[in-house]
């Protein structure tokens, strides 16, 4: 994902960006998961001037530590540097709505659902259509799911 010097991410994480955090986040302790995503919403609005979230390679080294920087790391490389980890939040909204992952003994697990997503199933990738659709406004459907069929799901 590109993004400018101000932080914004797009509007929703695509198809491949999705299933590659079903298939990275898969095995992951969900606390850990939620403490990065925390740690770097806390350092974002810390009132500092904006900061510059552009080069994961330079942040993640300067502003995490320990396990969170491992899996910020993992996030980073893991998807072939397409994903910021810094937005992770909005492929991990969009797993958990559409329940991709399941929470087994506190660790995300791939689970039917997520096996039904990452292989495109008409009905799973209906329902994210959908959710993208309400989040999105109007678009048509049948073109979405078009487009998401056709592009890669990270495989």
């Amino acid at each position: 994902m590109t993004r400018s010097d101000s932080g914004h991410a797009p509007a929703s994480p695509t198809y491949a960006e999705i299933g590659s955090t079903v298939r990275l986040l898969d095995g992951e302790p969900v606390k850990r998961v939620r403490n990065l995503m925390n740690t770097i919403f806390d350092q974002d609005g810390a009132g500092t001037p904006a900061l510059d979230w552009s080069d994961p390679e330079r942040w993640i080294e300067e502003r995490l530590t320990g396990e969170l920087r491992i899996l910020a790391r993992k996030v980073w490389l893991g998807s072939d540097r397409a994903i910021n980890p810094r937005h992770l939040y909005a492929q991990v909204a969009f797993i958990n709505r559409l329940r991709l992952l399941e929470t087994v003994e506190g660790v995300y697990r791939l689970g039917e659902r997520g096996r039904r997503f990452l292989a495109a199933d008409d009905a799973i990738l209906r329902e994210l259509v959908a959710l993208r659709s309400s989040k999105r406004g109007r678009t048509r459907p049948s073109a979405a799911l078009a487009a998401g069929k056709s592009s890669s799901l990270g495989r």
